[in-house]
């Protein structure tokens, strides 16, 4: 496909995405539109009646055709009293179709409003009877300004009307370039045809022909222009959208990174310590005792010499796995070294402390990597601390001694080999 084939198929899709917008919007401004024009439609109407009850027009029924016919052709001469009559009658009639034209125009405005609210409660049919809505408000906007500008040929050779609606619904609605194309040209047929009813002149039929064409290729101008900057608000808007969500996410992600271990995804020392701290000051207002448990990982040297960095990162992110999974929701765990992990258990007894961690002891020497020679099985030890609720001490300094306790319970574990739970003395230390 051609570079130019590209480019027109993305503009193309560019407008259909913006169309579901620019159709609300329609229907919105329609409404507003709708609240506007009837009353003063309503207002037009009375004052012209008003107008014409001082005026007794003779003939029958009115039609444009036939009102076309009656006004006699435009001469230089001087005016007659025949000439005069007919200008009377001209004059009144035009009245009449003008409180007719006006009465019609509002009736329909109404409907459109009603029907547009009606849409807006109908979430099965809204989109198809709001594009319906949408030509059908368009629509009667041009129709009234070529049936006014048709009228007005009865006493006089102005189009003004139509001008002025052409270009306001241009420049008041958001028109895709198609639909406005196709909605103009059909405006400028209906208008052609109906000046032809009531504009007797041929010289003068044809000026406001020409006249009405470049109104429309007016307002056809000035909905594109509408239409571009509308194109351009909303994929700028789009855009920032974007670039806004992408802030975000790059935001979040460099606050996990802030806090988080990047290999296993827990807490990384820094902020386990942070949540250590949280919990005692709860516990210090609430009361309960908080444990935490330390696990040291053994034998990873000699995996990272046999197997290589990689399945010691593996083992490492198993084992973390692990211990969320093994966890109640409330529990968290962190990294504190290489080798070693933190669980903070609150809400614990030292007891319960101890039977999980001997119950994730098991768990993680089941824990095998299957490699091409033999298995990479992690070994581990365990110390359990806990520090009770309400103590006289600062939460700093129970967060200190609750871990050295903790560590100082490991270095015992450690003697005794893998598979071993230290457990430290309860710290029963007030003040």
């Amino acid at each position: 496909m051609s570079g130019a084939g590209v480019k027109w198929r993305s503009v193309w899709a560019r407008n259909e995405r913006i169309a579901v917008q620019a159709l609300l919007e329609n229907l919105r401004r329609l409404v507003w539109l709708t609240a506007l024009l009837v009353p003063l439609s309503l207002l037009h109407v009375a004052s012209s009646w008003n107008d014409h009850t001082s005026v007794s027009p003779a003939g029958g029924g009115l039609t444009l055709r036939s009102l076309g016919q009656a006004r006699p052709a435009l001469s230089s001469g001087p005016s007659t009293g025949a000439e005069a009559d007919t200008a009377r009658l001209d004059g009144a009639r035009w009245r009449e179709a003008v409180v007719l034209v006006h009465l019609v125009m509002a009736a329909n405005l109404a409907l459109v409003g009603a029907l547009i609210g009606w849409t807006r409660r109908q979430p099965r049919l809204r989109r198809g009877w709001q594009e319906v809505l949408e030509i059908w408000g368009l629509g009667s906007a041009l129709v009234f300004t070529i049936a006014v500008a048709s009228i007005d040929q009865w006493i006089g050779t102005s189009i003004t009307s139509f001008l002025i609606g052409c270009v306001l619904v241009g420049a008041l609605f958001l028109l895709r370039p198609q639909r406005a194309a196709v909605m103009y040209g059909l405006a400028f047929l209906g208008y052609a045809w109906a000046l032809g009813l009531t504009q007797v002149d041929t010289a003068q039929l044809t000026s406001n022909r020409v006249d009405g064409l470049i109104a429309c290729g007016l307002g056809f101008v000035v909905s594109l222009m509408i239409w571009r900057k509308h194109v351009l608000k909303e994929t700028l808007a789009a855009e920032l959208q974007s670039c806004r969500l992408q802030l975000q996410a790059r935001t979040t992600e460099m606050q996990q990174q802030a806090v988080r271990d990047p290999l296993t995804q827990v807490w990384n020392r820094v902020e386990m310590l942070r949540q250590v701290q949280r919990e005692l000051m709860r516990a210090q207002r609430q009361g309960g005792e908080t444990c935490l448990v330390l696990v040291e990982l053994d034998g990873l040297r000699s995996v990272q010499e046999r197997w290589g960095v990689a399945v010691t990162e593996r083992l490492l992110t198993a084992v973390a796995h692990l211990l969320i999974e093994g966890l109640r929701a409330t529990d968290e765990v962190g990294r504190m070294t290489h080798e070693s992990f933190a669980i903070l258990l609150p809400q614990t007894t030292q007891e319960e402390a101890r039977v999980l961690a001997e119950r994730l002891l098991l768990a993680i020497g089941r824990i095998k990597l299957a490699m091409p020679e033999g298995s990479a099985t992690p070994g581990a030890c365990m110390a359990v601390s806990a520090q009770p609720g309400r103590a006289l001490v600062p939460v700093p300094q129970q967060c200190e001694r609750l871990y050295a306790a903790a560590e100082q319970a490991l270095g015992q574990a450690r003697l005794q080999g893998r598979g071993a739970v230290g457990v430290a003395p309860p710290n029963t230390v007030q003040g």
